[in-house]
């Protein structure tokens, strides 16, 4: 069974800093194609405060009229994270999105964030493994039956 880490792969981890005005933040967003994005604050090493998603853009910014030029991402970001764990399974992080109805998790190492997973991400790990067993499935018919 993959682990969310080997699901993850090589993939980089696109995040953004405490202070990043709201535009910047979607801007940044935009161009690397993510739906949601981990805010992290520098201090001695770089720690997670928030999440700031598509959704929070929306509801919490405009929404309510925010200036998105002077606004800081840390006071529209979803502060309360759900985290999974590297070795944790993609049908395990996909239980606790649905159970939270979130569409995005911080995947961690012990203390280092390593990457984020979407719902996407799982779906898509989903179909494959049912697309391997369709076509198994189909091999052993053909040369058994």
């Amino acid at each position: 069974m993959k682990t969310l880490k080997e699901l993850l792969g090589d993939k980089p981890l696109h995040f953004v800093r405490t202070g990043m005005s709201i535009l910047d933040v979607a801007k940044f967003m935009g161009l690397h194609n993510i739906g949601a994005v981990p805010v992290l604050e520098q201090s001695d090493k770089l720690t997670l405060k928030g999440i700031f998603s598509e959704r929070d853009l929306l509801r919490r910014c405009i929404a309510k009229d925010l200036d998105l030029m002077s606004t800081p991402v840390e006071t529209v970001m979803t502060g309360r994270v759900i985290l999974v764990e590297s070795t944790d399974t993609p049908e395990y992080a996909l239980q606790i999105m649905k159970q939270e109805k979130i569409r995005h998790v911080p995947v961690r190492e012990g203390n280092d964030l390593i990457g984020m997973v979407s719902m996407r991400d799982l779906m898509l790990y989903d179909m494959n493994l049912k697309d391997e067993k369709i076509e198994l499935l189909n091999s052993y018919i053909q040369y058994n039956g």
